[in-house]
C-alpha cells in the first residue's frame, strides 16, 4: 500500500490526484494505528480529555467570575448611614458635600420607611417576617451614592468619614476583593493541574506512537532505504497523534458543554443573585480552543517520538 501511494507520487510529481491520493494513504495509516495500539490510544485519549476537562472548568470559572466582577464593579455604591440625632439642616450640608465630591454620579436619599420596604423587597415571599416592625426604631437613614468608576471608592469613603452625622459606611469592595481572591486560586490551581496533565498527554501520546513505529520499523527502514522522504514516513505517525489529540479535546468539549448548559439552566432556577454567561457566548469559542490545542498536543507528542527512528 505504502509503496504504491508513494511511487505514485514520484510518478505524479506534484500533481493534485498524488496529493490527495498520498493524503488519503496516510490517514489511512493513522487510523489503523489507533485500533492497532487499542490500550495505549485509550489512555492517550483518556489524558488529553481529562487536561482539557480542567483547562475548560478553569476558563468556564475565571470567564464567568471575571463577568461577575466587571457587573458588581459596575454597580458599586456607597451607602453612608446617618446618626439618629441627626438634623434637617445636617442633611442637607451631607448631601450637597457628597454631590461635590469627583466620581459621584448620583445622590440618593433612603428614609427609615423606604429601608423597610426595600427591606422587604430583598426578602421576597419572606417579607412577612418583619410585618410590625416599626422602622422608625431599627431602620438608620442613609445616603446612597452612585459612582462613575470603582477606583473612586476610597477616596469617597476618606471624605465621608470627616463628615459630621455619618455613622457608619458600607461599600461593595470587600465583596470584589473576594471574588478576586477567589479567582487568582482557581487560576493558579487549575493551571498548574492544567500544566501537569498537557505533559502528561504529550507523553503518552508520544509513547503510543512509539509503540507503532516500533512495529513498523523494519517498514520504515525499507522505506528509507528506498528513498522515501522523512515526511512521507512522519505524516502517518503526525496524523494518528493529532486524532488522538482531537478526539479527546472533542469528547472534553461535549462534556463540558453539557455540564456547562445544566449549570446554567440550574442556576437561572435557583440563584436569584448569580448570573452566568449564556452557554452560546462561551462554549463555542472554548470548544475552538479545545480542538487547537488537541492537534498541537497530537502534533508534539508524535513529531518528539519520531526523531531518533528516522535515522535509520
Amino acid at each position: 500500500c505504502w509503496i504504491r501511494a508513494w511511487s505514485q507520487g514520484i510518478r505524479g510529481g506534484g500533481s493534485t490526484n498524488m496529493k490527495i491520493s498520498m493524503g488519503v494513504y496516510h490517514l489511512k495509516q493513522g487510523i489503523k494505528s489507533i485500533f492497532r495500539n487499542k490500550m495505549m490510544s485509550i489512555a492517550s485519549i483518556s489524558t488529553v480529555m481529562a487536561s482539557l476537562l480542567i483547562l475548560g472548568i478553569f476558563y468556564l470559572t475565571v470567564t464567568n467570575v471575571n463577568y461577575m466582577v466587571r457587573g458588581v464593579e459596575a454597580s458599586v455604591q456607597v451607602k453612608a448611614f446617618l446618626k439618629d440625632n441627626i438634623t434637617e439642616e445636617q442633611k442637607g450640608l451631607i448631601d450637597t458635600e457628597i454631590s461635590k465630591i469627583s466620581g459621584v454620579t448620583k445622590v440618593e436619599f433612603e428614609s427609615k420607611e423606604q429601608a423597610l420596604k426595600n427591606f422587604k423587597s430583598q426578602l421576597g415571599d419572606n417579607s412577612s417576617l418583619v410585618d410590625g416592625v416599626d422602622p422608625n426604631k431599627v431602620m438608620p437613614e442613609s445616603y446612597i451614592i452612585s459612582l462613575d468608576n470603582p477606583r473612586v471608592v476610597d477616596s469617597v469613603v476618606n471624605k465621608l468619614k470627616t463628615m459630621q452625622g455619618v455613622d457608619e459606611i458600607k461599600d461593595g469592595r470587600t465583596y470584589v476583593d473576594k471574588l478576586i481572591k477567589i479567582t487568582d486560586f482557581i487560576k493558579n490551581l487549575s493551571l498548574g493541574l492544567m500544566i501537569i496533565l498537557l505533559v502528561v498527554s504529550v507523553f503518552l501520546i508520544s509513547n503510543t506512537i512509539k509503540l507503532t513505529v516500533m512495529a513498523r520499523r523494519r517498514e520504515i527502514g525499507i522505506m528509507k532505504y528506498i528513498g522515501a522522504t522523512n515526511w512521507f514516513i512522519r505524516w502517518p505517525f503526525v496524523i494518528e497523534g493529532m486524532l488522538l489529540g482531537i478526539i479527546g479535546s472533542a469528547i472534553s468539549g461535549a462534556l463540558i458543554s453539557y455540564g456547562y448548559s445544566l449549570a446554567f439552566e440550574s442556576a437561572g432556577k435557583k440563584l436569584i443573585i448569580v448570573n452566568l454567561i449564556a452557554p452560546g457566548k462561551v462554549i463555542p469559542q472554548m470548544e475552538a480552543m479545545f480542538i487547537v490545542i488537541g492537534v498541537l498536543l497530537g502534533f508534539i507528542g508524535s513529531t518528539a517520538s519520531m526523531r531518533k527512528f528516522l535515522n535509520v
